[in-house]
């Protein structure tokens, strides 16, 4: 009888335990391969080597170039060129081998990647703001730059520079509405301008680029 009851009752500790470690299997949230986080995009992360790199996702989704920034020539590897999922990475390096990555970014609005939130390549200046906690964002001057974007600059302590002190981008204007010619005098010699500057009544504005860089 004491045997039998034995038997019993380590087969509903078992049990149990079973059914605790499902259980914390079912809350573990599921990592998203796809993610930007301060770790890097997608699967390229920030503290991967050109070596690493191939490893990861193979020599023929690789493609290897330069870019001109501020007038000096960097090199840059595209992981999947040319689709959807294309992320390009800025290497320190003037030459091979590389070794140090400077930023990772997409630029795709078709792409998977966003934050756990939901900011993607993609998202209206609106949504931005919703994830910094309605704190302004300060960027570059669209109307004195030379490629129309506006490169984002800070957070001004809201949730993004938070969560994300890794997180850039560049927004475009993608709609204008009527915007006052003495606005527009007022603002072109600015340098950097604000997310709360009136002016954003009058424009719809998308983020175009998305980028993280080692911190």
């Amino acid at each position: 009888m004491n045997k039998l009851f034995s038997i019993s009752l380590v087969g509903l500790v078992f049990i149990a335990c079973q059914q605790q470690v499902q259980k914390q299997q079912d809350e573990t949230p599921a990592i998203d391969p796809n993610a930007i986080t301060c770790h890097g995009i997608g699967p390229v992360k920030t503290n991967y080597s050109y070596s690493a790199l191939d490893s990861v996702v193979g020599a023929d989704k690789l493609q290897n170039g330069t870019v001109d920034i501020d007038g000096n020539t960097v090199h840059i590897t595209k992981v999947f060129p040319n689709e959807a999922e294309e992320i390009t990475v800025y290497w320190a390096e003037s030459q091979e081998p590389y070794r140090t990555i400077t930023k990772i970014a997409v630029a795709n609005n078709f792409g998977p990647y966003q934050t756990p939130e939901g900011l993607r390549v993609g998202s209206t200046l609106n949504e931005l703001k919703e994830y910094n906690n309605f704190m302004p964002v300060t960027m570059t001057n669209f109307y004195n730059s030379l490629d129309g974007y506006a490169t984002i600059i800070g957070f001004n302590g809201g949730d993004i520079e938070t969560k994300y002190p890794c997180l850039g981008g560049k927004f475009d204007i993608v709609k204008q509405r009527g915007v006052d010619v003495r606005t527009l005098d007022e603002i072109k010699p600015e340098k950097e301008l604000k997310s709360s500057h009136k002016l954003f009544n009058s424009i719809d504005v998308e983020v175009v680029e998305l980028s993280i860089s080692p911190r």
